[in-house]
């Protein structure tokens, strides 16, 4: 299988809230544990299986130098969605980050990696 990434993945077990941008009711879910992420995406596992090209808003609390955590807000796109046991394996391209988020996403990047 020919790589086709521009940003490396690193593994994680953190969680992320999401919500389908044009859901009216603004209903966030819990329940996705990311498994791996870059600065140009990130695979997850969710309890509900999401057609492709889904726009998501993500939520992501990262922990920080200091011990705080810090919420870092991006936008994807469902790009690839495999049945798992009980979780749907959920890949999601992300879309262009603004400064702050960037920033904050390669922080906790640099430290898992």
């Amino acid at each position: 299988m020919i790589e086709k990434r521009k940003n490396a993945r690193y593994k994680t077990f953190v969680t992320v809230r999401y919500k389908r941008s044009n859901d009216e009711s603004g209903d966030w879910r819990d329940t996705a544990q990311i498994k791996n992420i870059s600065l140009g995406g990130m695979l997850f596992s969710a309890y509900e299986k999401m057609p492709v090209s889904t726009q998501l808003i993500l939520e992501l609390r990262v922990p920080t130098a200091d011990s705080k955590a810090k919420m870092v807000i991006l936008y994807g796109k469902v790009v690839m969605v495999e049945d798992g046991v009980l979780t749907y394996d959920t890949r999601v391209k992300l879309g262009d980050l603004d400064m702050v988020n960037k920033a904050a996403l390669k922080e906790f990047i640099e430290h898992i990696s």
